[in-house]
């Protein structure tokens, strides 16, 4: 067995062994505790309905850096003990070591340099921590599990905060909760409802079927009073796809024919409806979107790939473009009389769309890079899931992994989550990778 799987308790050499006498193995339980704590820092943080001014965001948070740093030196306690499972790991996800790494290269030509170094590395040691995290996991069932919990008690913290601060977590366009934004409430939502659900489909004990009902339950309610809309849309896109892949195992072959079928029907029906409306896209769009600006997107969209650009090749430097400061605002470039033009300074600090947003910070080519490697390991953890035994409870957790991932490319195209400082979406996949790396390198 590698080291990364080292046993919680063992024997002390000589005469006390035969005794029966054990040496405590701290390792084990303080991976646990670091994963819970990295997990809740995550997705609550140290200062939950804390000041999110444009200010604040430009100086950012002294304990979270200290937090941050104090978790990073557990973490080195951790991949020493791992050490071997460690190399692996940053072998096996070389693609996303080297953006990493990038990063920190970006601060040479960034346009504010100290905020690039500050932001990058901070990243860095998120990285490093979610490494640490990945190759201490023990077996997928119990991380599953960790994972489950943790996001299920963030929404409890949520929903508990909602009722006793009304003011404070909900708007006139929905609830927020302890985030600054609703958006931000429906995207931890719907990945606490795929993770749920998943978990429910690894359960065999009633007891835990049962609470893992009540559990999603709970999750859709606070999904649905987020009135994330684009959280909702792919919460349902995902457990479809889950469900296909559910009973696609179960009725074998000719129900994957028939799904086969059903979406080449479905290509076949956007063509006829591309060549009704002559070819134009936007028209298209507004026959399923009642608003196809996305409520302002396309001006800020066109306004980030302009700048973007700019900047092909290496972009203005990882986290050097939103949140410098009210005085060096891009938008503050523009004319007056639109309404990007006209918007409060300081309101917008991402282009809400991942790809342009990370092309704006690192460049084309390093986005790409990104993108592919998501992509890969989506393909290989689903074929992990479909090779796995359908009794076993590793393929719900392969599955939801996968799923994850696929819906955070999709959720890129309206929203900027991707590999963006700090970004709970952002810092679960950097987990998810890690941890299905390490388990594709245990079962090889």
């Amino acid at each position: 067995m590698p080291t990364s799987s080292s046993a919680n308790a063992t024997a002390i050499p000589g005469g006390p062994q035969a005794s029966g006498l054990r040496r405590f193995d701290w390792i084990g339980p303080t991976s646990w505790w670091l994963s819970l704590c990295f997990l809740l820092f995550t997705f609550i943080g140290l200062n939950p309905l804390g000041n999110a001014s444009p200010r604040a965001r430009v100086e950012g948070s002294l304990s979270d850096r200290l937090a941050v740093v104090a978790m990073t030196a557990v973490a080195l306690i951790i991949l020493i003990r791992h050490r071997r499972a460690a190399f692996h790991c940053v072998r096996d996800n070389l693609l996303i070591f080297g953006v990493l790494a990038f990063c920190q290269f970006s601060v040479l030509w960034s346009d504010y340099p100290e905020l690039t170094i500050r932001r990058a590395v901070l990243t860095l040691l998120g990285g490093v921590i979610a490494m640490a995290v990945a190759v201490s996991v023990k077996s997928l069932r119990s991380f599953h599990t960790l994972l489950f919990l943790s996001l299920f008690g963030v929404v409890l913290v949520n929903l508990a905060a909602t009722a006793l601060w009304p003011a404070l977590t909900i708007s006139d366009i929905g609830v927020h909760g302890i985030y600054g934004q609703k958006n931000v409430a429906g995207m931890v939502a719907m990945l606490a409802l795929i993770v749920c659900v998943t978990w429910i489909a690894g359960s065999a004990a009633l007891p835990q079927i049962l609470f893992g009902l009540l559990a999603a339950a709970v999750v859709s309610f606070f999904l649905v009073i987020t009135s994330s809309k684009t959280s909702i849309g792919l919460a349902v896109l995902a457990l479809g796809i889950g469900a296909v892949f559910w009973i696609a195992s179960r009725l074998g072959p000719r129900f994957v024919l028939l799904i086969l079928t059903t979406l080449m029907l479905g290509v076949a029906g956007l063509l006829i409806l591309f060549i009704v409306n002559d070819f134009d896209p936007m028209r298209l769009v507004g026959l399923f979107v009642g608003d196809t600006s996305f409520t302002g997107r396309d001006e800020l969209w066109a306004f980030a790939w302009r700048k973007a650009s700019e900047r092909i090749w290496l972009g203005h430097g990882y986290g050097a473009f939103w949140d410098v400061g009210l005085v060096n605002d891009p938008l503050t470039r523009l004319d007056p009389g639109t309404w990007l033009g006209d918007v409060e300074k300081g309101i917008i600090n991402q282009a809400h769309n991942g790809y342009l947003e990370l092309w704006l910070q690192i460049g084309l080519p390093a986005t790409c890079v990104v993108a592919i490697a998501i992509a890969a390991r989506i393909s290989s953890t689903t074929r992990m899931a479909i090779e796995s035994a359908p009794a076993t409870d590793t393929r719900a957790t392969y599955a939801a992994i996968a799923l994850i991932l696929f819906i955070h490319l999709v959720h890129n195209l309206t929203e900027a989550t991707l590999f963006l400082r700090g970004n709970q979406f952002s810092v679960l996949v950097l987990i998810l990778l890690f941890v299905s790396s390490e388990f594709r390198r245990r079962q090889a």
